[in-house]
């Protein structure tokens, strides 16, 4: 896991967050210029893209920030919301990337002033400030729409045009009153937790060639992973990094084609439903959950996922942490991993297995795209 400090060269850096992931990408950053915006859309926005920014008409008629890129974000997917006196900048790619700087999306910050701050791959820093952008989403409301820039622009035309005004002009975002505040945790010396979760059995195996969209239908794996009846999975902690793995033909291998975030096993609340068993008779038999959130998956086939045969012939007993354990203990009869995750739910990785996957995942997604869990076809729970 990486941290820098830097006070220049955040282009680059943006730039590199944004061709990572084919996850979230989530930005707060007052100030916003078209050159910018462009730069920041060279590579296809993700399906979730949000932005916190400011709506201070001042801002817009003094040209430090620009509501043509304002506009151009929303034409390509963003959503954008305003907050009065936001003075936070901070980028989040995924669930593992996050960049918190001085820097706003304008030239000046990108290539000439000294902006200071730091860019990370620390899963536990990157949920921090996941969370924070949660918050302050949550504390907003109104979405910026194509008819409010328009009016906006009227507002600002005479002004453009030589006209002088007599006071303020307005500021469209909303205030933030009456709200707890946003309180970091304090690092600790335990590694976040990640799993892989299998999907499938030994006799029955999925093709290389079954479409990700498929598996993700069959299995529910975008909102929950499942657990076999009387196993209800205690293990898994709030924040944990599940990687969803299906079981395939090929050299018996398990491919790994997409991640979330997990959520600690509730008993009761996290059980299946009866509606649930409607869709998918099977749970009678996996009937608990690890419900997980901002998950994403690769498009296209299965082939294009991370081969955990390849993860376990490199890493060996570093692949799982019960094999490092016994590693360590010099309990040598348990340390290989292929023997480890057999008739297992689930395995814990260790932060070197966490990394060699992430790092090759995010390469899938880059290469062949993330899978658009907005389409009818994905269920969601009601509760």
């Amino acid at each position: 896991m990486s941290f820098e400090l830097l006070d220049s060269g955040w282009a680059d850096e943006i730039d590199a967050g944004v061709q990572a992931t084919r996850g979230s990408i989530l930005i707060v950053c007052p100030f916003i210029k078209r050159r910018t915006a462009e730069r920041l859309l060279s590579v296809r926005p993700p399906a979730d893209f949000r932005i916190v920014t400011r709506f201070d008409l001042n801002a817009f008629n003094a040209g430090v920030s620009d509501l043509d890129a304002l506009e151009l974000l929303l034409q390509s997917g963003a959503k954008i919301r305003g907050i009065v006196g936001v003075h936070s900048k901070m980028y989040v790619f995924g669930s593992t990337r996050a960049i918190v700087t001085s820097a706003n999306l304008t030239e000046s910050a990108m290539f000439k002033n000294k902006e200071f701050g730091f860019t990370t791959d620390d899963p536990d820093i990157s949920l921090q400030c996941h969370n924070y952008f949660k918050s302050l989403w949550g504390w907003t409301k109104r979405d910026l729409t194509a008819s409010a820039i328009e009016e906006w622009r009227r507002k600002l035309a005479p002004l453009r045009a030589g006209a002088r005004i007599g006071s303020q002009l307005p500021d469209f975002g909303e205030v933030i009153r009456e709200v707890s505040p946003f309180v970091l945790e304090p690092p600790t010396e335990t590694p976040l937790q990640s799993f892989v979760k299998f999907f499938g059995r030994a006799d029955n195996r999925a093709s290389l060639a079954t479409l990700v969209e498929e598996e993700v239908i069959r299995s529910g794996s975008h909102w929950a992973c499942t657990y076999p009846k009387g196993k209800r999975p205690r293990q898994v902690q709030d924040g944990a990094v599940m990687f969803m793995a299906r079981m395939v033909q090929a050299r018996s291998d398990y491919v790994i084609y997409g991640r979330a975030i997990g959520r600690k096993h509730r008993p009761s609340l996290d059980d299946a439903t009866q509606a649930d068993l409607s869709l998918r008779a099977w749970k009678e038999n996996w009937p608990h959950y690890v419900r997980v959130h901002d998950p994403i998956f690769v498009s296209g086939s299965l082939s294009a996922g991370v081969s955990m045969v390849d993860m376990m012939e490199e890493l060996g007993a570093a692949s799982f942490a019960p094999t490092q354990r016994n590693l360590a203990r010099g309990n040598g009869d348990n340390i290989n991993p292929r023997r480890a995750i057999m008739r297992k739910p689930h395995m814990e990785l260790t932060p070197q297995a966490c990394r060699w996957i992430s790092d090759r995942l995010d390469k899938a997604l880059l290469r062949h795209g993330m899978l658009d869990l907005t389409k009818h076809s994905f269920d969601f729970p009601t509760d």
